[in-house]
């Protein structure tokens, strides 16, 4: 019998007032498998993170948290979310420690003991109050808090957003842990190369719509099949070579190739154009989103 995935998001679409911010969105989840959402600011990363845990109520389509049904009792499946939202904005007469406390009690499985280690590895002060704490340490307070709820699901909007390298080094490490114990984790974020580091699987949300999902690994390897080419003189598209599903991105004299051929015969068909310098796109998924949302990142 097929296990259960941690989350099961169908068709689900949103709106803001005309703005479509959502549009049939469907991602499965499985137990202990840690997947990326990507994409530019505005493409609805956040919006569908709120769905999950009932800040949000999707207009159409499903969500399901370990079973549970998030549209219709959102309470009950946030019990099964351990959440970071991307804000900070938390209660600053309250210390880290109370803080910790707090966030987790409304948690079956939380782990106090874990939540107050994880401080001290972050180098959070347990007895400061929040109100005089950076923003930075305030982000590894919601990252605690959220690991250490105990919830079978991770949910977390940008985690790695103004943590220092060590600290960011710590959270990844602390994830790979949760999910090799059977949690599964879900995370917006920028930080390509943590996606690319940690993740199992990537999403590119754009415009409300996954536009590409797969194996992070197999993304960043396809990403190898990508040229980078300076010209002599400007060039439009109609004086590009067309071949099959050849994609050309850029204007002037900078242009992209993403494509799916051996490079020795791409190269036979380009050796015509005033070539003044090329560069192989060396396969991460950093070139995969430059090759998807080209112009419109932010």
């Amino acid at each position: 019998m097929p296990q259960e995935p941690a989350v099961l998001i169908d068709h689900v679409s949103h709106a803001f007032g005309d703005q479509q911010v959502l549009q049939g969105v469907s991602l499965r989840i499985e137990q202990g498998e840690i997947v990326g959402l990507i994409g530019p600011n505005g493409a609805g990363k956040s919006t569908l993170l709120r769905s999950m845990v009932g800040i949000i109520r999707p207009d159409q389509g499903s969500v399901r948290v370990c079973g549970t049904d998030a549209v219709r009792d959102s309470l009950a499946a946030r019990r099964h979310i351990g959440y970071a939202p991307s804000e900070t904005a938390l209660y600053h007469q309250m210390t880290s420690e109370q803080l910790l406390a707090f966030a987790i009690a409304f948690h079956p499985h939380a782990d106090h003991a874990l939540g107050l280690s994880l401080l001290d590895k972050l180098g959070v002060p347990r007895t400061k109050r929040l109100g005089k704490l950076s923003h930075g340490m305030k982000r590894k307070i919601v990252l605690a808090q959220a690991i250490a709820s105990g919830g079978p699901v991770i949910v977390l909007d940008e985690p790695t957003e103004a943590l220092d390298p060590e600290a960011r080094r710590m959270v990844e490490s602390e994830l790979r842990k949760q999910a090799e114990s059977g949690r599964s984790v879900l995370f917006s974020s920028h930080d390509l190369t943590s996606v690319e580091r940690l993740c199992h699987r990537a999403a590119f949300l754009r415009r409300g719509a996954i536009v590409r999902a797969g194996a992070a690994a197999e993304l960043a390897a396809e990403a190898g099949r990508l040229l980078h080419l300076e010209f002599r003189s400007p060039l439009n598209r109609e004086q590009l070579p067309q071949r099959g599903d050849w994609r050309w991105q850029g204007q002037a004299t900078r242009w992209s190739l993403q494509h799916n051929d051996a490079v020795e015969s791409v190269l036979a068909v380009i050796a015509e154009l005033p070539i003044d310098g090329i560069r192989d796109g060396g396969g991460s998924l950093e070139e995969v989103f430059d090759a998807l949302y080209g112009g419109d990142r932010t």
